[in-house]
């Protein structure tokens, strides 16, 4: 069976196998990182932490078969503080025209901005490659959990959230726009910045141009990464948009990757939610799954668990006794049903 739940110590080398396939700035490949952001979910989903907006909720999805974790992602409950602002590189264009000349031009802009006051942000997405083909949807589980997570606590969350995607990286691991750009105003490798990132972003105010700078002055290689999401990510965006995600004209200031946004209440796996009185009779266990599958979540006796089960033609979850205990919940408990996009 695979179940979604909060990360704890015990899953730490799973993490730090999964980190190695992405290394992002959420989920870096750098053990006492992963080591100190599992103790600080912990504490989280605990509510241990004095302020909320310090929150960082990392899931993971576990195959009870081999008791191995093997997906993740993640919620931070804001992205934005005075002492760690978010920043974007807001992308417009400017049009020029020469009467004199019969020339039109669109130039494309991109200028730095900073927020201390920033939106709930999601990421952290990793799966590994044997389960993304798997029946239970395993990545959308791990997307469309964080959501369920969101409407069941909606006061620990910005009213905003916004997605960051990786941008494509060369064969060589380089990324074209900072090698063209934040690399000739920091003197940092990609990875240095990146991961220097994670602890502040003073150097980026300090160093990087505060005016517009025209992509135009950019090799064509190196403007047609610009918003433009990885391959690996073109599934996750895909999920995001089904559900009302947009996106926003802003890019990350190294990668160029892009942002993607919505209104927390107005993401479908938010507004579409229903919550529901877990029957008496459980699903026959050998019963195959049919219909159209959702997320089944609850804080039951184990805490916050979530599984993926089928829908009857009346959309009523069927839950086999095997996934009541595996999430903690008994007959005329109270169940969260999230659907998958």
């Amino acid at each position: 069976m695979l179940i979604l739940r909060p990360i704890g110590p015990g899953d730490l080398d799973d993490l730090v196998a999964l980190a190695e396939q992405l290394d992002s700035v959420n989920l870096p490949r750098d053990r006492d990182f992963l080591e100190a952001r599992i103790e600080r979910s912990v504490r989280s989903f605990a509510g241990h932490l004095a302020d909320w907006r310090d929150g960082v909720y990392t899931f993971v999805l576990e195959d009870t078969q081999t008791g191995r974790s093997v997906g993740t992602s993640m919620i931070l409950a804001k992205h934005g503080r005075p002492e760690h602002p978010f920043c974007w590189l807001e992308v417009s264009t400017e049009e020029r025209r020469s009467e004199e000349l019969r020339r039109r031009f669109v130039h494309q802009k991109l200028r730095l901005r900073f927020s201390e006051d920033g939106p709930t942000e999601i990421g952290g997405l990793v799966l590994e490659p044997a389960y993304r083909h798997h029946p239970a949807r395993c990545g959308k589980a791990l997307s469309t959990v964080r959501f369920a997570y969101m409407a069941l606590h909606p006061d620990d969350f910005e009213r905003e959230v916004v997605a960051e995607m990786l941008s494509p990286f060369d064969a060589d691991g380089t990324n074209r726009l900072w090698e063209a750009f934040g690399a000739r105003f920091t003197g940092l490798s990609y990875r240095e910045a990146d991961h220097l990132s994670a602890r502040t972003k003073q150097f980026i105010a300090d160093l990087f141009p505060q005016d517009p700078v025209y992509a135009t002055l950019f090799p064509e290689n190196v403007r047609e990464v610009i918003g433009r999401p990885n391959p690996t990510s073109v599934a996750a965006v895909r999920i995001l948009e089904r559900v009302g995600f947009q996106y926003l004209n802003q890019v990350d200031p190294f990668d160029g990757g892009p942002y993607y946004g919505a209104a927390r209440d107005a993401i479908t796996c938010v507004r579409d939610r229903r919550e529901l009185v877990l029957p008496g009779a459980p699903a026959p266990e050998d019963d195959p799954p049919r219909g159209p599958l959702a997320l089944l979540s609850a804080e039951g006796k184990r805490g916050f668990r979530a599984t993926v089960v089928p829908l009857d033609e009346e959309g009523s979850p069927a839950v086999t006794a095997a996934a009541r205990e595996a999430l903690g919940v008994a007959a005329g408990d109270r169940v969260l049903v999230t659907p998958l996009p």
